[in-house]
């Protein structure tokens, strides 16, 4: 979960926008995070297989792995 506020502590993961095994480009958004103030779209920080592992709906601390990206090489 990334931190998009200075005093966030926490995040509900809305919606997956990919599924598991797609392939995904770097910046390509992800999924979607709601906080007490927004609600955005994270983009990938890398191009690679994209593996999802959190479940849509719930709420997960700032730095929890919500999923990963199997990168070539």
């Amino acid at each position: 979960m990334p931190k998009l506020a200075l005093a966030m502590t926490e995040g509900t993961l809305v919606d997956w926008l990919v599924d598991d095994g797609d392939t995904v480009t770097d910046g390509q958004a992800l999924y979607v995070v709601e906080t007490d103030k927004v609600e955005t779209e994270v983009p990938a920080a890398a191009s690679g297989v994209v593996h999802p592992t959190a479940g849509v709906g719930g709420v997960y601390a700032v730095g929890a792995e919500l999923g990963w990206i199997e990168v070539a090489g």
